[in-house]
């Protein structure tokens, strides 16, 4: 008898156990479960709408202590920028920049924004409508439920001669290095209207660099008429920029171009080379006191023994080189 109930106790005793147990893991398994759901709903990458409406600049450019912002022309029909405009139909799995441009756009891959005069605002507003635009350049397409077709020769890749590029000119206040960013680009194509004798160049969208770079990456180009293999990449040639791309305008307070405040065409060239010095320039003196900073006296850093520095006379105000970075103004 003693010996039941003692079996009947440690029974009642494993069962209480084991509810126990099951009730904690239950409830750690239901935490976990939050948790994780917590972590998939943060962690969650944004859509590519949600992205594109929060944009900015790089923090390194937005923090930069000295930047200038640059816009580019770039004439396809310049050798220099041939390899952005070969081969003009899509052919062997390759295509040029405008193809890869228009095909991204049409899956919903990227977007594209407006041209405004003088501003590039890349938010949901200003996002292009597809359709629309395909229906005011008289671009052929078909649809098939909610999918458009469009054939290659439809593109209108042989029609875009030109580029603007948007560049950003900054010193980096971490490596205090001078730099360049490629951070936007506008196809432009040239049309000749039915009674004009003349071609007309229409800039067709912005889009930022950030959102094509992933693409040009893995885009070779045939970079050199010398060597013909596939040496580089689309976004080899904007990083090292081998473009050859003449300047329009420069950011400045009244937003004007080169040619709106250049009275002559020989002004303009003169203003252009300028500008092109300024950027030379400026590097350059960068650079010297880059390097001139970073001088360390090795010879007498020796096993951590100062020498005695020779006294000189501190100069007058009136004798002083005014070499000193606070005296400097850019």
């Amino acid at each position: 008898m003693r010996n039941k109930v003692f079996k009947l106790i440690i029974t009642l005793l494993l069962i209480a156990f084991a509810n126990s147990a099951s009730a904690q893991q239950t409830a750690r398994e239901r935490l976990e479960q939050i948790g994780s759901s917590d972590v998939k709903s943060t962690a969650s990458p944004m859509s590519v709408r949600a992205s594109q409406a929060s944009r900015s600049q790089p923090a390194d450019i937005e923090n930069a202590r000295w930047s200038r912002t640059i816009y580019r022309y770039l004439d396809l029909n310049k050798e220099g920028n041939s390899p952005l405009y070969f081969p003009i139909m899509p052919e062997n799995g390759r295509m040029n920049l405008f193809s890869m441009i228009f095909r991204l756009i049409g899956d919903d891959k990227i977007g594209a924004y407006e041209y405004l005069d003088g501003r590039e605002l890349f938010t949901e507003e200003y996002r292009i409508d597809f359709v629309e635009f395909l229906d005011r350049f008289g671009v052929y397409y078909q649809t098939e439920g909610d999918h458009l077709v469009i054939d290659d020769v439809d593109i209108p890749s042989n029609e875009v001669q030109g580029y603007f590029v948007k560049e950003v000119h900054y010193i980096d206040s971490r490596s205090s290095d001078f730099k360049t960013e490629v951070v936007a680009v506008c196809p432009v194509i040239h049309r000749q209207d039915d009674y004009d004798v003349t071609t007309t160049r229409y800039p067709l969208f912005w889009i930022p660099y950030s959102d094509i770079r992933p693409y040009a990456l893995g885009m070779p180009i045939m970079s050199s008429s010398l060597n013909n293999s596939m040496l580089g990449t689309v976004d080899d040639f904007f990083r090292k920029r081998s473009y050859d791309g003449e300047i329009y305008k420069a950011a400045n307070p009244r937003n004007l171009a080169v040619a709106q405040y250049a009275a002559t065409p020989e002004d303009v060239v003169n203003e252009q080379q300028k500008i092109e010095q300024e950027l030379m320039d400026f590097k350059t003196v960068i650079w010297h006191e880059y390097t001139d900073s970073t001088k360390v006296d090795v010879i007498n850093k020796k096993r951590g023994r100062r020498r005695a520095l020779p006294k000189v006379s501190t100069p007058s105000p009136s004798q002083s080189s005014g070499n000193s970075m606070r005296e400097r103004r850019y």
